[in-house]
């Protein structure tokens, strides 16, 4: 699913094989040797409205939960279980990438753009892939670029 994305859309990035499993950037950090500052992650969250946004923000980084709320106008946010991470982005825990998932609204955190590349969830937790941010940038399913980290 995420390499014919990559395929089609020429997007450049590279997918990476791990030899262990990784659920956390801590997991990747170790698995791949490349520091949490340069690794994003994709992390699934249901606003109050039981929308659900993808926010993308460096490993190294929290989300303001109260910032989230304001910029989307919602009463509440919560993180997705995991199950619901399934379900509506298609991916497993440990393995959302910040491409490639129709239909949920991403929130890219501006920190994430003064890299040029970084890791991220490939597809699954055996995989990494690094991509240029300008890419999540110009291929995340409606992408606001903001300031959300706490």
């Amino acid at each position: 699913m995420l390499e014919d994305f990559i395929e089609t859309n020429k997007v450049e990035a590279k997918l990476i094989a791990l030899q262990e499993e990784v659920r956390s950037v801590a997991d990747a950090v170790k698995a791949t040797g490349i520091p949490a500052e340069n690794h994003a992650k994709s992390i699934l969250f249901i606003d109050s409205n039981k929308e659900p946004v993808l926010v993308v923000l460096l490993g190294s980084d929290k989300v303001s939960t109260s910032k989230l709320k304001e910029l989307l106008n919602v009463k509440d946010v919560r993180l997705a279980d995991k199950d619901e991470i399934q379900d509506i982005t298609g991916y497993e825990l440990g393995g959302v990438p910040p491409i490639s998932i129709y239909g949920v609204k991403t929130i890219l955190d501006k920190k994430v753009l003064v890299r040029e590349k970084v890791a991220c969830g490939g597809g699954n937790t055996r995989t990494e892939m690094v991509i240029a941010t300008k890419h999540i940038q110009e291929f995340a399913f409606e992408v606001q670029v903001e300031d959300v980290t706490a």
